[in-house]
């Protein structure tokens, strides 16, 4: 929406969502529920967010702790953001997953 996100609510900008402090160093700054509606916001809030973002770092931490995600791109790609209501890259972002050898 042009009328939350400005003229260029099309482009991919992680920064909409980051905030530098006097370091230099980024941080995630959280938005209103209303203004980023995947699960909702108010009397009807999805009654299973909560339950996803469990899952979501329980599966995040498993895979990361026996494997290395590695970005599998050649030089002249360039990834492109399809805004939708779940938001993904066009085409995908591929990636190669590599076993950590430290871990058997």
């Amino acid at each position: 929406m042009e009328m939350l996100w400005g003229s260029d609510w099309a482009e991919f900008k992680p920064e909409r969502w980051l905030q530098r402090d006097e370091e230099g160093k980024w941080s995630f700054v959280g938005r209103d529920p209303y203004t980023y509606p995947v699960f909702q916001a108010g009397p009807r809030i999805c009654l299973g967010k909560e339950m996803a973002f469990l899952q979501m770092k329980r599966v995040v931490a498993g895979v990361l702790r026996r494997f290395k995600v590695v970005p599998a791109v050649e030089n002249e790609f360039e990834p492109s953001f399809i805004v939708f209501l779940t938001s993904k890259m066009k085409d995908g972002f591929p990636i190669r997953i590599e076993g950590r050898g430290d871990l058997d």
